[in-house]
């Protein structure tokens, strides 16, 4: 198994050191001569949560090993916070993704088989990376393609899509809506969130969810009636108490791993 950080500066030179605890966390299987171990894996980018101001360790680490444990070659990484604004963690985002998929054959999975998946305002930047792959920005900074960019799937847990709490610090919710960049070239979607969710309403899912209906775009919704915000893989081994725990919820891993591995 191969497992270490890649640094931002590794990731690509013009974003620098960033701060010491950013960086992008690698869960890979080796090549050990398994019939798996063919190269085609789908490789997966986590971007935990955290309201922008800290990386929730539930959303990261166990995450990976869930899909990694899938046979999917997972990827944490922990972008910069406040009072880091955007768009720094778009651009550590986009890095990510291009460095992945140029690092592919090396790392045992193919690179059109590149997820993204976030979650609350990881789920923020995550919609930001499907939908915006193709901003400008993106060349005139980091000199990246659209083709390098872009997320072949999207998979968004209970994100933050127009709660201006969490994204008027970062330059604006109205500028940062993800569901206003979603655009034919969007990557199919997967989508899940709780209704109790009392932190970030679950209407943000669902207008994301019309978004990706009104522009024809493949997605798939799941909405569990009870659970709050922040559950993660909702699992015993990941909850950080009692009321993160639900396995009905927990059901949308093995669902989404369906999903994903269905689209290769």
């Amino acid at each position: 198994m191969l497992c270490r950080r890649v640094s931002l500066d590794e990731l690509h030179p013009a974003l620098g050191g960033g701060a010491p605890e950013t960086g992008l966390d690698i869960y890979c299987r080796g090549r050990t001569g398994l019939l798996a171990d063919d190269g085609a894996r789908w490789a997966v980018l986590i971007l935990p949560g955290g309201g922008y101001e800290r990386i929730a360790p539930a959303e990261g680490e166990p995450v990976a090993l869930a899909f990694l444990a899938a046979g999917i070659q997972a990827f944490v990484l922990s972008y910069s916070v406040l009072p880091a604004l955007w768009p720094r963690q778009f651009l550590e985002g986009a890095a990510a993704l291009a460095w992945m998929r140029a690092n592919a054959p090396e790392l045992g999975f193919r690179p059109d088989q590149v997820a993204v998946c976030g979650f609350s305002a990881g789920g923020h930047l995550a919609g930001c990376l499907a939908g915006g792959y193709a901003e400008p920005l993106l060349n005139e900074r980091l000199g990246l393609t659209p083709e390098q960019v872009r997320p072949d799937a999207a998979i968004l847990g209970y994100p933050v899509v127009h709660e201006a709490r969490y994204l008027d610090p970062l330059g604006g919710a109205e500028v940062l809506r993800p569901d206003r960049r979603v655009g034919p070239g969007h990557p199919p979607a997967f989508l899940w969130a709780t209704v109790g969710d009392a932190t970030v309403p679950v209407e943000n899912t669902l207008d994301y969810a019309h978004a990706l209906r009104a522009r024809q775009v493949p997605f798939e919704l799941h909405l569990f009636q009870d659970g709050p915000h922040a559950m993660g893989l909702a699992d015993r081994e990941s909850a950080r108490d009692g009321a993160h725990y639900n396995a009905h919820a927990a059901a949308w891993h093995p669902l989404c791993i369906d999903w994903l591995k269905g689209r290769g």
